[in-house]
């Protein structure tokens, strides 16, 4: 049979009463050049019924007679897919009509891309509502790998032929974390993006892994962190680590002691991408110098220190601080 232009892949386990609806989502895409392979894993509820009562052709079924897990199963799903991109959907989340015709279009027109997502609305009973954008910018995003993913699972869609040439697959090393060191290492080989479009509806539930397993994610979220970080030229700790995903994350509230601690780690951090471009280095430079001046005007831990740890730090050589705000910085460290 002739390949599929883009193989939608979705991994099934328990999916309940959500099942439906995702799957008619995809079905009823404007784009229907796509396989739609499902692979069930075990599941020991209706899943596997809800999959086979639906006539069209597209869907290519792969049964797991066992529950191996979800790493295994994603592994299961790039190995046997067949197109040129990969669409990745999970079991309870709803693609918009125009999804993969959206982001094809865009990796036709960007050959330099391999992989990219989207933005998603978080939905689900009893939250409210939001709208989640993230970056369209390689270099921003690479920058925010640093601390977080920023790729949502649901919404990426991957070039296969960089799968194939560098033998991607999930490492079961990174549990509940695959997916951000999936698109950690993918991000060596080419460009990434999100196309700047709302175009999943991504649901939140208290079964989501992310509510489920909050601690060991946590815990391999840093192992990822710490990956970059070598890569970089530098070996973290858990402790560096964290902090530093505090800062990133524009936590405001450090007392003086981790200031101390924490510049020196922004300004040893700074110095290793300068020599290794792990960042492109101005990019970098700039995003770290920008969130350290912010942190030491809105830190009210600190007081008038702020001015002080600011313009003592080789970090404020790349921030070119406007007049009205040094002045205001100025008066808020006397009044502090």
């Amino acid at each position: 049979m002739d390949a599929p232009r883009v193989s939608v892949f979705m991994p099934v386990y328990n999916a309940g009463q959500d099942l439906v609806e995702a799957m008619k989502s995809i079905l009823n895409q404007t784009f229907s050049d796509f396989e739609f392979l499902i692979v069930n894993d075990g599941s020991k509820d209706n899943s596997l019924e809800i999959i086979q009562s639906f006539d069209d052709k597209r869907i290519v079924l792969i049964n797991n007679e066992v529950n191996r897990g979800l790493i295994a199963s994603l592994n299961i799903g790039l190995e046997n897919c067949r197109g040129e991109f990969i669409v990745r959907m999970d079991q309870d989340d709803i693609s918009l009509p125009t999804r993969i015709e959206k982001q094809v279009k865009f990796m036709d027109e960007h050959p330099e891309y391999g992989l990219i997502g989207s933005w998603f609305e978080d939905f689900g009973e009893n939250i409210e509502s939001k709208l989640v954008k993230y970056s369209s910018d390689d270099t921003q995003i690479r920058i925010r790998h640093l601390y977080q993913t920023h790729i949502s699972h649901p919404t990426a869609v991957i070039r296969t032929s960089v799968i194939r040439k560098h033998q991607l697959r999930f490492d079961p090393e990174f549990v509940h974390g695959e997916d951000y060191e999936f698109w950690v290492k993918t991000s060596a080989f080419c460009k990434l993006s999100n196309v700047p479009e709302l175009l999943v509806l991504k649901r939140d539930h208290p079964k989501n892994i992310t509510n489920q397993f909050a601690s060991t994610m946590q815990a391999t979220c840093a192992k990822v962190k710490q990956k970059q970080f070598h890569q970089m030229g530098l070996d973290l700790n858990t402790d560096e680590v964290n902090l530093y995903t505090r800062f990133a994350d524009s936590e405001w509230n450090f007392p003086t002691s981790e200031m101390e601690t924490l510049t020196k780690l922004l300004e040893r951090i700074q110095m290793a991408n300068a020599k290794s471009s792990f960042i492109p280095k101005e990019a970098y430079s700039q995003y770290l110098s920008s969130k350290f001046f912010h942190l030491c005007y809105n830190n009210k831990s600190i007081g008038k220190q702020g001015w002080e740890m600011f313009f003592a730090s080789s970090l404020s050589k790349n921030y070119k601080i406007s007049l009205s705000e040094k002045a205001k910085f100025r008066v808020k460290s006397i009044l502090a």
